[in-house]
């Protein structure tokens, strides 16, 4: 079975529009659907996968893979004063489907079981999202805003492709952080597509992701800290502010 996300995240109507906030924007995000963009993400990889030691070295000084050609993959790029600085991809999963992710090919087992108990629900199959490649800039590493907007991002992708589930492959000491987004563990660790270190599989459902950002604003696409929105998926710049999401 194979599935074009495109049409499901525009027939999607749960964007509400926010009024314009007159200050410069924090960070600007964009969705790669052109080369630069592209190019962006999988330079930022490369640095911040070697800097920490998961990967080796090479010529191009990029990182990309087999899933970043997968129709269902989405990359996404947090730009500040043009320079990029994060960025994550999402992978979109269907129960009984052909689709693939890095989470779904490491722990088959565990991701096909929780996409089947999402199909009881009344929209159909069950349908997931694995947030994979999140990574910031080594100058950034430690900006930890950051990461809290490629949720935010993220989670809107997800909301528009009516995600029941969401995965994360997480490094064992990013497991407490990932506990007080929502997700619990569902495997033991394991090694992992393209990284030296091993993963463990967690995830998300719909109703705890909606408990986490009602308490979290700053993760949450829908307050007055974002707007853009119905640009992303265009390739259009979303400004994201870090302060004032309420």
């Amino acid at each position: 079975m194979s599935l074009k996300i495109t049409p499901i995240l525009q027939g999607a109507s749960v964007h509400t529009r926010l009024p314009r906030r007159l200050s410069s924007p924090d960070y600007i995000a964009k969705l790669a659907v052109d080369a630069k963009t592209h190019e962006d993400a999988y330079r930022l990889r490369y640095e911040s996968y070697l800097t920490s030691g998961y990967i080796e070295p090479n010529e191009s000084s990029r990182f990309v893979d087999d899933y970043d050609g997968m129709a269902n993959s989405r990359t996404v790029v947090i730009y500040r004063d043009d320079v990029p600085l994060a960025s994550v991809r999402v992978s979109f999963l269907v129960s009984g489907s052909d689709l693939r992710s890095p989470g779904a090919d490491t722990f088959p087992e565990a991701v096909n079981r929780i996409l089947k108990d999402a199909s009881f629900s009344p929209s159909g199959p069950g349908r997931g999202l694995e947030l994979t490649r999140l990574v910031r800039s080594p100058e950034a590493q430690n900006n930890q805003g950051l990461v809290f907007l490629l949720y935010r991002i993220a989670g809107y992708l997800g909301m528009m492709s009516h995600a029941q589930v969401g995965f994360a492959c997480v490094r064992k000491n990013h497991v407490s952080f990932y506990k007080r987004l929502g997700y619990q563990p569902e495997t033991e660790l394991r090694p992992y597509p393209g990284l030296n270190c091993p993963m463990q599989l967690m995830s998300s459902n719909r109703q705890r992701y909606d408990e986490i950002r009602a308490s979290f604003p700053l993760i949450d696409p829908f307050t007055s800290a974002t707007d853009g929105l119905e640009d992303l998926l265009s390739g259009g710049n979303v400004a994201l502010w870090l302060r004032g999401a309420a």
